[in-house]
């Protein structure tokens, strides 16, 4: 080369990574320039390393290693880092320092869309999606293994005091190091018994709300029984259990993630919920340890900035988030529910298609409205679509992108690096959308 070269010049005009740059550009950072002290080293622009986050998730490079070496490697990499090299420390250290402001810029994302007339409300599509924790189910363990291990471990260091004392060390000497193997099984058993103490509060408040729950189902089927003079239909509430199961699982390496079911068998996971609109555009994202989808439905709803544009008409889930207070609390909303009752067939379309809402019985339960709303020609062509939006984008996530595991740990973390990867997503999807 004979003259300078401009890297500007070596990347397309309609390119991912400069589209990038100019949504960041486009963010308020005047509360993040504040944080910085002005005193040491010249740090790098914040811009510029979020820009490379952005970038690195929206194209499935998820670590921070991968990223400064990219940034040698890759003609879009160092665009975006203006030819400078931030080790891969600079670049984790920023993501966990300003982790709180991600869902900010999330929100920010989408009010830019808005603006751009990408992003609108209407129908959203719920989903949730298990994504692997950064912790290995295999250093999970359960409350009736604590239980065991406690007492083992109780035993054993009866045993080697005893031994201790019977034994003169000074006379014979012993291959068994006595105080370290008291030591080290001490430190198991601390640990072990703080593991226990944290199922224990566990299901302490699992056993506190599920008590509310059924105290509240007692009193509607009381009241119901008195008001009809009749019976109520359906099996009596169980009351709930006030100790922790037996198979109630703690975790050493990331102790808020939890054990769930997955395609793939049981893995240690938190669970990503997104609502999506029409676009395939994330407009709600949060995750958490909660393996049931029952209780996300209304906070995936509240997860939805209000600032975006129009009203939510029509809210889409499967059967994971059916529930009679899921029905309410929504209607309360002024948003329509539509939530299957029952898990759909393969291969029903043309069964679902022939089916008609005429001639039907009049409905009474909140089950039998919602099954004959489904069945209505509305809720059919609403429904369908659900399969078409929501399910595609945790496609595109862990398949395209193949964010499949989380980098960070702890619920707070992974909640914030969900809404990174959202936000990755979406930055790819206004991308598509602006150049058709």
């Amino acid at each position: 080369m004979l003259m300078p070269y401009d890297l500007g010049d070596w990347l397309p005009e309609d390119h991912l990574a400069r589209f990038i740059v100019d949504i960041v550009d486009k963010l308020n950072f005047n509360h993040i320039y504040l944080k910085y002290k002005g005193v040491g080293s010249t740090a790098y622009d914040p811009r510029m390393l979020l820009s490379l986050l952005f970038y690195g998730y929206s194209t499935g490079i998820f670590s921070s290693r991968k990223i400064e070496r990219s940034t040698y490697d890759s003609v879009a990499f160092r665009f975006i880092a203006g030819n400078h090299h931030p080790d891969h420390d600079t670049i984790s250290s920023f993501r966990k320092r300003f982790l709180p402001e991600i869902k900010t810029w999330f929100k920010e994302i989408l009010l830019i869309g808005k603006e751009l007339g990408i992003v609108k409300l209407g129908n959203i599509y719920i989903d949730g999606t298990k994504v692997q924790a950064n912790a290995s189910r295999h250093k999970a363990m359960s409350y009736e293994y604590i239980q065991k291990l406690e007492k083992q471990l109780g035993e054993e260091i009866e045993k080697l005091l005893s031994f201790a004392i019977d034994k003169d060390e000074s006379e014979k000497d012993l291959e068994l190091n006595i105080p370290e193997e008291i030591k080290r099984r001490k430190n198991r058993l601390s640990k072990i018994q703080e593991a226990k103490k944290a199922i224990e509060q566990r299901a302490s408040e699992r056993y506190r709300k599920e008590k509310e729950e059924y105290d509240t189902k007692i009193t509607q089927r009381k009241e119901k029984e008195e008001k009809t003079g009749k019976k109520p239909r359906g099996k009596k509430p169980q009351p709930p259990f006030d100790k922790p199961n037996d198979k109630d699982q703690y975790n050493f390496t990331d102790p808020e993630s939890r054990i769930m079911k997955t395609s793939k068998g049981f893995d240690q996971c938190y669970n990503g919920q997104a609502a999506v609109n029409d676009d395939m555009v994330i407009v709600g994202a949060y995750s958490n340890p909660h393996a049931n989808d029952k209780k996300e439905f209304i906070p995936a709803i509240e997860s939805i900035p209000k600032e975006l544009l129009g009203e939510i008409t029509n809210a889409v889930a499967d059967t994971g988030y059916f529930s009679e207070n899921n029905i309410t609390d929504c209607e309360q909303k002024n948003i329509n529910p539509i939530i299957s009752t029952a898990r759909e067939n393969h291969n029903s379309y043309l069964t679902n298609y022939l089916s008609q809402d005429t001639d039907q019985i009049p409905a009474t339960t909140p089950v039998e409205k919602m099954s004959q709303k489904l069945k209505s020609a509305e809720g059919k062509g609403v429904y369908k679509k659900r399969k078409q939006t929501v399910e595609p984008v945790f496609g595109i996530i862990k398949e395209i992108l193949g964010f499949r595991r989380f980098s960070l740990r702890g619920k707070e973390e992974t909640d914030a690096e969900w809404s990174l990867v959202c936000a990755a997503y979406n930055l790819k999807r206004f991308f598509k959308m602006q150049i058709v």
